[in-house]
């Protein structure tokens, strides 16, 4: 496996970058936030073309905060922090217009009936221009590897020239097969990444208990199968979604090995057939027939009860899509200071600055001439914003809570002759990263 990232002197805070992006001090860097997400979706971009744009952003608002006085004193590990966390939250906001299954399909488009065929943006919202180009066929190959998944999902250990796996590996192959599923709860780049990270850590985890060969001969089978029998939604969009917006400088070494693995297992599942397993041809459709058989009988399930269900009236489905936001973009002169930023791609993005600059002036006069009540709408729209914040910090460390115990809970079961205490101190030090937890479990055991 490749050499461990180094630990970071400061563990990632979320919550606390949202803290100082709430300090006065930082409200320049918010109004070029709003302005940039409100004027970012005016448009449909290309893929490529949306990278450009929100790779630029980032590096011109990472120049912005490290003027403002909450960030300009901090140290390295700090405003590496706060940079992290911009990209997050700016992916979080951009996600239904940058995360390929969750952009509607194209008005006119085929649909497909069944689970694979329909993402949640089809059913969610009707409206907009739709899905195109590099984003659909993101799409069209996650229904490939869907249908593969389903096809050859009787596949077993000695079909992949895999040693069979004991009762205590089961264990961690389960916890891997858990660790790649919690892919699509996130929306960020760095937390999908996370989530390939501690697959990939629990599957060498599985090896090195084992004592057996820890090279990529051993590992990608171990991860065909887990991506076989964990048959996540929407791989290859992840995959490609992280590819195109992680800041790059993360992308080296251990997690760049890791996710280069994991697009490889998306090929070769995609090309699958016999001549890739270990086993004879009535074996093998014997196999497929039957998994054949039982697709298209849950497929006349699924349609008969699509038939029954009455539908949803669209003010429904709005109103269940709609969230708040924890930055108000209620003020039209926010938007002033972006106005063109994005009208065309031609204009080059390394004006960027200046763009910003030079409206944030003409920003900076009108807000001298806004009215008491404007004054006060603000101070409302803030203490919501705050209060919302608040109740979000609040469920992060409900879910948190949840998520230690039941790391511990699996690791006392992979390492039944380890203290529950030690377990619990492991993963309390370990942040709850599931992959490095069962690396000190397996130096202590």
């Amino acid at each position: 496996p490749p050499e461990p990232e180094p630990e970071p002197t400061l563990p990632f805070d979320f919550h606390r970058f949202l803290g100082q992006l709430r300090h006065r001090t930082a409200d320049p860097v918010a109004r070029f936030l709003r302005s940039f997400i409100s004027e970012f979706g005016k448009k449909q971009w290309m893929v490529h073309e949306q990278v450009k744009i929100i790779s630029d952003f980032l590096e011109f608002i990472s120049t912005k905060m490290a003027q403002c006085e909450v960030w300009r004193t901090v140290s390295e590990a700090e405003f590496d922090n706060a940079r992290e966390g911009m990209e997050k939250l700016v992916m979080n906001r951009l996600y239904s217009q940058t995360f390929s299954p969750a952009i509607p399909s194209a008005p006119g488009s085929p649909r497909k009936s069944g689970k694979s065929g329909r993402s949640q943006a089809d059913a969610a919202n009707p409206f907009g221009p739709g899905r195109r180009g590099q984003h659909q066929e993101d799409v069209e190959r996650d229904e490939v590897i869907a249908q593969k998944m389903r096809i050859y999902g009787w596949i077993s250990e000695e079909h992949l020239d895999i040693k069979p796996i004991e009762e205590k590996g089961r264990k961690f192959m389960g916890l891997a097969q858990q660790e790649l599923l919690k892919i699509n709860t996130y929306r960020a780049p760095r937390d999908k990444v996370i989530c390939v990270l501690n697959c990939c850590k629990v599957i060498f985890g599985f090896l090195k208990n084992a004592k057996a060969d820890q090279s990529a001969d051993a590992f990608v089978p171990l991860l065909i199968y887990t991506v076989l029998r964990a048959r996540p939604e929407h791989l290859v969009s992840n995959v490609q979604y992280i590819w195109r917006f992680r800041n790059q400088d993360k992308l080296g070494g251990e997690a760049g090995y890791y996710l280069s693995s994991l697009m490889g297992v998306v090929t070769f599942i995609e090309n699958l057939d016999r001549t890739n397993l270990t086993i004879s041809d009535e074996e093998f459709e014997r196999h497929v027939e039957q998994a054949v058989s039982a697709i298209a009988e849950k497929n006349k399930e699924q349609d008969y009860e699509e038939r029954l269900s009455p539908r949803r009236n669209v003010s429904q489905r709005l109103s269940e899509k709609a969230q708040p936001s924890a930055l108000s973009d209620d003020d039209d002169d926010d938007t002033d200071a972006v106005t063109g930023l994005l009208r065309t791609i031609q204009k080059p993005l390394s004006s960027i600055g200046r763009i910003f600059s030079d409206d944030a002036a003409a920003h900076s006069n009108s807000l001298r001439l806004a009215q008491p009540t404007q004054r006060s709408q603000q101070r409302q729209t803030e203490d919501a914003a705050a209060r919302q914040a608040s109740a979000e910090a609040a469920e992060a460390q409900r879910v948190r809570a949840r998520e230690h115990q039941v790391v511990v809970e699996t690791l006392q079961s992979m390492f039944p002759n380890l203290d529950k205490d030690v377990i619990e101190d492991v993963t309390r030090a370990q942040e709850g990263n599931v992959g490095r937890a069962v690396d000190a479990c397996l130096a202590l055991s």
